[in-house]
């Protein structure tokens, strides 16, 4: 029985590949497709401003939805933001999209009722959904020109607020805040930081602000100073006539010693609480709340003379 042949390899070894990019198949792929971004690029840059500019893709009022607003603005804030800043005709969802979202941002932010813008995003053919965080008021502060007293709305950052979404009896239910002149322009903070503490104190006792009967918070005249840092003190003044003294303004406790802002809170509410509410004139005279609760009643009051004299003429 003969054995199988055996397989001999070849000694001829395979033809080497020629290296990818010195294909000339490649190289007129590379040069085809070149050619066609290239040309696509400059077709766009001919003919793309009218096809942006085309009614299809350009932004209308209809076509930008935001936030709805809260109901203490009155005031139309899309138009308003609209016409300020002339977007009307003017910009197309096709522009740039870097430039698109930073024209649209910054127009809203610019309006007085605009915290932030959160989002902005867009939506074919042509529209924008814009979620807004709007302003919300906390007090009003009293200013006065010599010859009238002024209560401009503000919000808790001490923004000026616009004043015409509000009536006068509108402004003088929202805490007061006295001891201040000057008044910036709508949509700017105050340039006091007396003021701006004011602000995150009424914020922070909103919720019971009518039902303990507070009418205004008074920053101290000048800052104290402790451990290197400087802040102002504050009281409150009841519809009857009682003063809190609060101390300082929320988040600055600290270096005073101070109890915290919910700890003066509570002491409030529970003494409102256990003895009513603090718009009676028979109510205390003081009540500090800064690092515990100190009750200072009201002096007995004298009655008038006519009053005496009254008296001894009936007997």
């Amino acid at each position: 029985m003969s054995g199988r042949p055996r397989s001999s390899k070849s000694s001829v070894a395979p033809p080497a590949r020629r290296p990818l990019l010195l294909r000339p198949k490649i190289w007129v792929s590379l040069l085809f497709l070149g050619a066609l971004a290239l040309g696509g690029h400059l077709t766009w840059q001919h003919y793309g401003p009218a096809v942006a500019r085309h009614p299809q893709y350009q932004l209308t009022a209809e076509r930008i939805h935001i936030t709805p607003q809260p109901p203490w603005i009155r005031s139309d804030v899309k138009a308003e933001v609209l016409r300020d800043a002339g977007l009307i005709g003017s910009v197309s969802v096709l522009d740039d999209p870097d430039v698109l979202v930073r024209r649209i941002q910054d127009a809203f932010e610019f309006h007085p009722w605009v915290a932030h813008v959160r989002s902005i995003r867009k939506r074919l053919p042509a529209a924008l959904d814009v979620e807004l965080e709007y302003r919300r008021p906390v007090a009003a502060v009293e200013t006065s020109d010599g010859r009238s007293l002024t209560l401009t709305p503000i919000d808790m950052d001490g923004v000026r607020l616009p004043e015409a979404d509000f009536t006068e009896l509108e402004r003088s239910y929202l805490p007061r805040i006295v001891g201040t002149t000057r008044r910036p322009l709508a949509g700017e903070p105050w340039d006091d930081p007396s003021i701006l503490g004011a602000a995150r104190l009424a914020a922070g006792l909103a919720d019971i602000w009518q039902q303990l009967r507070l009418v205004q918070i008074m920053p101290a005249a000048e800052p104290r100073s402790r451990k290197d840092e400087r802040f102002y003190s504050y009281e409150i003044l009841t519809s009857g006539g009682t003063h809190i003294v609060w101390g300082a303004a929320p988040s600055e406790e600290l270096p005073t010693g101070e109890s915290t802002f919910a700890a003066k809170r509570q002491r409030l509410v529970d003494y409102a609480a256990e003895h009513g509410l603090l718009d009676s004139i028979d109510g205390p005279a003081q009540l500090d709340v800064r690092h515990d609760l100190i009750v200072v009643p009201r002096t007995a009051r004298r009655k008038p003379a006519t009053d005496e004299a009254e008296k001894t003429e009936t007997k």
